[in-house]
């Protein structure tokens, strides 16, 4: 298993939030971009319910991308998002 950003709790479905940690930590660029995309638009479809898990989940591909020393992996899948929703 390679290094993950350490989370801490649950989800709202009683998992360890930690396991979406290493799952993100485990894919290619591409495919956490991919990812990345995903729960940044559903964070913001989201913004009704604050304790939604796609928050965390999107805050954790930032964190992610930083610990890649990537952070532009982050970028490109938030500037995505943004496209996908207008």
């Amino acid at each position: 298993m390679r290094d993950s950003i350490k989370l801490e709790g649950r989800d709202n479905r009683g998992n360890p939030r930690q396991a979406y940690a290493d799952r993100i930590a485990a894919m290619d660029d591409n495919a956490f971009v991919k990812d990345a995309e995903l729960h940044i638009w559903l964070s913001a479809y989201a913004n009704n319910n604050p304790r939604s898990d796609y928050h965390w989940m999107a805050d954790a591909c930032y964190d992610e991308a930083q610990r890649r020393a990537k952070p532009e992996l982050y970028t490109r899948a938030w500037e995505k998002a943004v496209r996908s929703a207008s």
